[in-house]
């Protein structure tokens, strides 16, 4: 089989919470180009790829089970061949990354293995939480390779801090990465040139002496149940297990139906705060709820979430 042209192809990498399944989302919906999805899950189970705008022809790959700076460098080949060999292939690539990845070891497999004959890596681009930027350069060597490496970097959530932090978060991400263009945005409204067809890297890129670093005590697993939970049993799991504990519980992300609310709702919760929307996507019903921390019992959490399920019992 004969392919016309490279498939140029862009990371985009950030810590978790930072905005990239909405960046995502925001370039499909443009309808600039046709767009085929990757995307990588810490965990066992991907939210995120049903959080994906609907594409044509299904155009979304996951890669699930650990970040791929660790695992799964032979699943990226798989999914990417996958994409690139459909009937009607996507004219551009987004890869996006767990917020727990460094981007060079995906970076370096497009550049070395063979699919440097398939696709052609056009640039790097990091999400970054303006809010939580200076706490996440102090709790995660994982976001310092994450800014240190990109083209572009999405300075994100700008609405929700002021100038002054604003500012600062800018002058964190030049300290590690003097020559990068920041992008300052909220909800991730950037426009596709912004961050897509930049031509950005060199082919022949090789860092050196590059170490992949993850903090210790990373954790995470899944909550499910096949009913609708109770409203207020789950509001008081969610204040004591998630929102009472920012510096050990990152990322809280699910699709939850609720007993007295008509419809199954996505759950997205960074630190402190959280967001509760309307899902319209298919969902088998009951619960699924995704924890990503460090040195969680995870014991405790299935416990208590077992509590909140049960459909009688004494509240947590």
């Amino acid at each position: 089989m004969k392919f016309r042209q490279k498939t140029p192809v862009t990371l985009i990498g950030g810590f978790l919470g930072a905005g990239k399944t909405t960046l995502v989302n925001r370039l499909i919906s443009s309808g600039e180009r046709r767009y085929g999805v990757v995307v990588n899950e810490f965990g066992e189970t991907s939210v995120d790829s049903a959080l994906i705008e609907e594409l044509q022809d299904g155009g979304v790959a996951e890669i699930g089970g650990g970040c791929l700076c660790c695992v799964g460098r032979e699943d990226l080949s798989v999914a990417l061949y996958g994409l690139i060999c459909r009937e009607n292939p996507p004219e551009y690539i987004l890869i996006e990354l767990s917020g727990l990845a460094d981007p060079v070891p995906a970076a370096q497999q497009l550049l070395t293995t063979e699919l440097r004959g398939l696709v052609d890596l056009d640039s790097i681009v990091a999400g970054a939480d303006a809010r939580n930027l200076e706490r996440t350069m102090f709790e995660a060597p994982e976001g310092k390779a994450q800014l240190a490496y990109a083209s572009v970097v999405v300075l994100n959530k700008a609405d929700q801090v002021e100038e002054e932090t604003l500012r600062a978060a800018e002058k964190i991400i030049r300290n590690l990465n003097p020559l990068v263009r920041v992008v300052t945005a909220s909800y991730a409204a950037v426009g596709p040139e912004e961050v897509t067809g930049l031509k950005a890297l060199d082919p022949g890129w090789r860092p050196r002496g590059h170490r992949v670093e993850h903090g210790a005590g990373l954790t995470t697993f899944t909550l499910r149940t096949p009913d609708p939970l109770p409203l207020e049993r789950w509001m008081s799991f969610h204040r004591r297990m998630i929102i009472a504990r920012p510096g050990k519980v990152l990322r809280a992300k699910g699709i939850i139906e609720f007993r007295e609310m008509d419809g199954p709702f996505v759950l997205q919760t960074v630190r402190e705060l959280y967001t509760f929307d309307e899902y319209e996507g298919e969902h088998d019903g009951g619960a699924e709820l995704v924890i990503i921390g460090r040195n969680l019992d995870e014991a405790e959490y299935r416990a208590a979430f077992e509590r909140v399920a049960a459909r009688t019992g004494p509240d947590l």
